[in-house]
């Protein structure tokens, strides 16, 4: 989840060069008491073999769509209409 807070936090160009971020690059921010981490976020490798087929995509909205609505269906609802 993205917030936006009232203004931005600034730091210095030094401080991200120094960790090997690049302009674009996302971090996320993790809190422990008091102390705030800033990390990189872990960039996702899609590999061919984690591509959906278009059913399987049509079969992700449709349950996007019904969680949307409040609606929900069991784990194996959902694994019975993908082996379809």
């Amino acid at each position: 989840m993205t917030k936006t807070l009232g203004a931005p936090i600034v730091v210095r160009e030094a401080v991200p060069r120094k960790a090997g971020l690049r302009r674009g690059d996302q971090v996320e921010f993790r809190v422990s008491g008091r102390v705030i981490t800033i990390m990189p976020k872990a960039k996702r490798v899609v590999e061919a073999k984690d591509t959906l087929t278009a059913e399987e995509v049509k079969a992700v909205r449709r349950g996007e769509e019904q969680l949307r609505r409040g609606e929900s269906v069991s784990w194996r609802d959902v694994k019975d209409a993908l082996a379809r």
